[in-house]
């Protein structure tokens, strides 16, 4: 229903008009009436009508001069003048103001009625285009920080549509006024903490680290706020002077703030350039500059101008070193492999070498750990089950410091030299009797060889033959040939006599070399065993 006021000097006129038309049926409600423009205009506030019917000649307050004062607090009332005064200057003043419709009295109800039912059409159509429009801005709120990210994630990509000469335009119509004329980036990531509470809301703690970066950087610079791919919390400062003195001191103002949270982060900052184009730049050293957390730890503040030169090509693993863990780890002294893993990690240091090159390090260990296991049959599931890393490689890579990564790589070693050497005796006994029951069924096979054995116990070649020497005192060959005679000594004792039969049915393609090898196991060639026998 829409709100109606009356607002006419005559008493019988307005009583009349309030029951001249069905106001309900037609979507109306009379809200209230007044005899004079100064009581209508205090009735306003309360009855907020959106229709008001109003004489031109009152006294107190005419209607000209109501309609007036009333457009002046509420520009969204619709007015109709109702006046028995068809001169032309009531007319063209009732138009100047914005009247709706002018009706002459006395009333025509057809007349009114079709005029209040033009009334309603344009007042729907007014409030759904504002409803409409109040959606549309609500939107455009709503995706404000969306365009804001999506702007400065393109800067600092540099990407060439958000980095021209518009970007600065562009920033300023999102709200963004970085001034300048120098620019930098500085890269923020949390550190990880075993000690956070783990029923805390990680979002929640981002958002109070940006809420502190952005309130004490604002303090002193203009900057625009954002996340990077990587969600790390990137600031795009803007300096007058870009000194970088008062920017590390900011920066380090917000380290000590984080702590109180408490966690920690790392800080890195870009150097200054002259204009928002080349911000991109600055970013990329502000990450170059955050990744000296991996040697120096984390919760401190990293400037890319004072990064020191690193060896980027220092090879840390050699040929030596894995030959040296390899066998302290099939020795299976822990003390010597500690030795060895505190020696190499000090070595580390000591060669400043970039981050690069200490991550290949790390997965060039893992890589000697799976050969560990590939000698003893074993995997990284068999020591680890469920717990184990669906790639290890992978977690080499998303290691943050090097300390972590040097007791991510102790663990492993340790963890997986105690389970082959825990259940080594029990092992190679296993290993033992497969390789017997796999010789005692393929003897009569010409063709079979060690590799095919070693690859039936899953076994690499060379740990097999020194499993086997060493828990039986001969080696696979030997024994090989032992089953072979044994069996044709048997084949022998049961009546057979033609020697190329038995040699070919226990392996022997050769009857010559099979004679050699029997006399060498009995001490007499067949041909006089079998006489022996006769």
């Amino acid at each position: 229903m829409y709100k109606v006021l009356i607002v006419d000097d005559e008493y019988y006129f307005r009583q009349a008009l309030k029951i001249s038309l069905p106001w309900t049926d037609l979507g109306f409600q009379i809200a209230g009436e007044a005899k004079n423009g100064a009581e209508a205009l205090a009735l306003l506030p309360e009855l907020q009508p959106d229709v008001v019917l109003v004489d031109m000649n009152m006294p107190i307050m005419d209607g000209i001069e109501f309609i007036q004062k009333a457009k002046q607090r509420d520009q969204d009332t619709k007015f109709m003048v109702l006046s028995g005064h068809s001169e032309f200057v009531y007319a063209r003043q009732a138009v100047h103001l914005g009247v709706f419709d002018y009706v002459l009295k006395p009333i025509n109800e057809g007349e009114l009625r079709g005029s209040l039912l033009d009334m309603k059409e344009q007042i729907q159509t007014e409030r759904m285009g504002r409803m409409e429009l109040e959606d549309l801005r609500k939107k455009a709120r709503d995706s404000l920080p969306v365009l804001k990210e999506q702007v400065l994630n393109g800067l600092l990509q540099g990407n060439g549509q958000a980095a021209a000469a518009s970007g600065q335009e562009r920033l300023a119509s999102l709200g963004i006024d970085l001034k300048g004329p120098y620019y930098s980036a500085v890269a923020i990531d949390l550190d990880p903490c075993d000690d956070w509470n783990r029923e805390e809301d990680p979002l929640a703690r981002k958002a109070a680290v940006q809420a502190i970066a952005q309130r004490e950087m604002e303090s002193a610079y203009p900057c625009a706020v954002c996340r990077d791919y990587e969600d790390r919390l990137v600031l795009v400062v803007g300096s007058p002077d870009g000194s970088s003195d008062a920017l590390e001191a900011m920066c380090r103002t917000i380290r000590d703030k984080v702590r109180e949270l408490p966690c920690s982060a790392t800080i890195g900052i870009g150097g200054a350039c002259r204009s928002l184009a080349a911000i991109s730049g600055s970013y990329k050293e502000a990450l170059l500059a955050l990744k000296r957390r991996f040697v120096m730890g984390g919760d401190e503040v990293f400037a890319y101008a004072a990064a020191p030169e690193t060896g980027m090509n220092v090879s840390l693993f050699p040929v030596e070193k894995r030959s040296g863990l390899l066998m302290g780890m099939r020795v299976g002294n822990p003390s010597e492999t500690e030795a060895w893993l505190a020696d190499f990690f000090g070595h580390v240091r000591a060669k400043q070498a970039s981050i690069e090159m200490l991550l290949l390090a790390g997965m060039e260990i893992v890589s000697t750990c799976v050969e560990f296991l590939a000698e003893a049959s074993q995997s990284f599931e068999d020591v680890f089950g469920q717990e184990s890393q669906p790639d290890m490689l992978q977690r080499v890579q998303q290691m943050k410091t090097l300390t972590e990564l040097e007791g991510w790589i102790r663990a492993l070693i340790l963890k997986v030299m105690d389970h082959v050497h825990r259940r080594k005796p029990n092992r190679s006994a296993k290993v033992i009797e497969e390789v017997k029951a796999y010789i005692a069924s393929h003897y009569g096979n010409e063709e079979l060889r060690i590799e095919d054995i070693a690859k039936s116990v899953h076994m690499n070649y060379n740990h097999l033959c020194f499993v086997f020497k060493k828990e039986t005192t001969v080696t696979i060959n030997d024994y090989l040939t032992e089953t072979r005679i044994m069996k044709a000594k048997e084949l022998f004792d049961r009546g057979d006599t033609v020697i190329q039969v038995v040699a070919t049915r226990v392996g022997y393609a050769d009857a010559n070399y099979f004679g050699k090898c029997f006399k060498k196991y009995m001490g007499i060639p067949p041909s006089k065993y079998i006489n022996k026998m006769g």
